[in-house]
């Protein structure tokens, strides 16, 4: 299973100053707190964590459905080359990150996905579109999976299993683990296909 997370380091609330002051105690931890105590770039490290944070939650949402974003119980260890393990209680996640000039995409999962079977992407909503973000990270997802899979965009559609996206043909589930997020000017998407994708073009 996998989550995902994207900030938009261009946005009001992410720029030096535009957290209250006790942003950072409530949702860091002891150790994360420290991190950006020492590092020479602490307004981009605080939205690194917080995106693995975020996406870490959604998988563990997934596995447990009672699972409350409690932000500081998230603990987050960066790794060498973009990635980090997340901590929650017993369990664990690995998350690898995509860190810009303008934006950060992070993507947990809760097992090593073999390569090629996660296709995900970030998009930058043009200006003056006023499309809803909800409805644009939806129709990105779609219209990236249906070209990865060589299918019409028609065929595919975005449900809910609650808050969770689910992907769709003719409102039936796919076998597919999908995971949406947009912040500010950015919509991002993560999706684990199936181990083979043919399976998936023959499910359709």
């Amino acid at each position: 299973m996998v989550g995902n997370d994207v900030i938009d380091l261009g946005d009001p609330e992410t720029w030096p100053g535009g957290c209250h002051a006790r942003f950072d105690a409530r949702v860091f931890a002891t150790v994360e707190r420290e991190a950006l105590a020492v590092s020479a770039l602490p307004v981009r490290l605080r939205w690194i964590l917080w995106a693995a944070k975020e996406a870490a939650y959604k998988v563990a949402k997934k596995e447990d459905g009672g699972t409350v974003f409690s932000p500081s119980r998230f603990v987050v260890r960066l790794t060498k080359d973009y990635h980090a393990d997340v901590a929650h209680g017993a369990r664990s996640y690995t998350v690898a990150l995509e860190v810009g000039e303008r934006y950060v995409h992070a993507i947990a999962a809760d097992v090593i996905q073999a390569p090629g079977t996660v296709l995900a992407g970030v998009e930058r909503i043009a200006a003056g579109d006023a499309t809803c973000p909800g409805t644009a990270v939806r129709a990105f997802a779609i219209a990236r999976l249906a070209s990865h899979l060589g299918i019409a965009i028609s065929e595919l559609s975005v449900g809910r299993d609650g808050r969770i996206p689910r992907l769709e043909r003719a409102g039936d589930a796919l076998g597919a683990d999908l995971s949406l997020s947009h912040h500010g000017r950015f919509v991002a998407f993560a999706c684990v296909l199936p181990a083979a994708s043919d399976e998936l073009r023959g499910a359709l």
